[in-house]
């Protein structure tokens, strides 16, 4: 019963940067009260772990640099990875309570992150600067001494504060008083576009986001179902692509003159 005992205690690991713990923070983050990123299983996941290419949340955003590998992996392919970046892209449109619930604060769920929308008026800026300026959380319903202090130690430590600042960066936060731009005028609403090249106003992840909030689809790859190839410097093989399937290409300065008159 002993050497039992001792098996038990060495098969737990309370450790937050232990395998199992990480895969469990990305199954929440994934999860359906969170990002809602439908095909992004536990098994899913720990193969993309293993293999190193998910380290934090915002690695989730970047597979698509993993994308001739994953292709080849047993129980994938082509269709297979489609449908797993478009529902990698859908979740970049979210709410703030999915946003909160997603960074794995203890004890704050539902019930907790409806209570921050409410209250900070579905504006994650006003949260963060609540937190900056020693805010007392108890003074909102039902919460108390515990969530009060589990916001201001996960804020405390700085590598949840760097994720939180890039995560707002990838995701476009529905807000109360503000939608996307309306579609009845906006020439990508239900549009695939894809991106290639090095651009000179964004990264990847910032295009990604406007393309998100013009109501469009942040593609991956040039297909006959692109609509847009937005193509900066150093274009490479999606330009030839494009080209030969006859999709529209647009500069930076033509996507972003079109975006501007929506």
């Amino acid at each position: 019963m002993k050497n039992k005992g001792r098996l038990i205690q060495t098969l737990r690991c309370d450790n937050p940067s232990c395998s199992n713990q990480r895969l469990r923070q990305f199954v929440h983050f994934a999860g359906k009260k969170a990002m809602d990123i439908d095909g992004l299983s536990e098994a899913t996941l720990e193969k993309f772990i293993n293999r190193g290419w998910l380290r934090n949340f915002t690695d989730i955003y970047r597979l698509d640099e993993y994308e001739q590998e994953i292709v080849r992996m047993e129980g994938f392919g082509v269709k297979s990875w489609q449908r797993l970046w478009s529902a990698i892209q859908h979740s970049r449109n979210t709410t703030f309570e999915r946003f909160v619930i997603a960074m794995d604060i203890p004890l704050i769920g539902r019930t907790a992150s409806r209570e921050l929308s409410r209250y900070f008026n579905g504006d994650l800026n006003a949260l963060e600067t609540a937190v900056k300026n020693r805010f007392d959380f108890t003074a909102l319903n039902d919460f108390g001494e515990v969530l009060h202090r589990n916001i201001y130690q996960w804020f405390k430590v700085e590598e949840n504060q760097h994720l939180w600042k890039e995560l707002k960066i990838m995701t476009n936060i529905e807000n109360k008083n503000t939608n996307i731009t309306d579609t009845t005028s906006n020439p990508f609403a239900g549009c695939t576009i894809v991106v290639t090249g090095k651009l000179e106003h964004f990264t990847r992840d910032t295009i990604n986001a406007k393309i998100i909030s013009l109501g469009a689809i942040a593609g991956s790859s040039v297909s006959k179902n692109t609509d847009y190839l937005i193509a900066g410097e150093k274009a490479g093989s999606k330009l030839d692509k494009a080209r030969a399937l006859g999709v529209t290409v647009l500069s930076e300065q033509q996507f972003l003159s079109m975006a501007e008159s929506a």
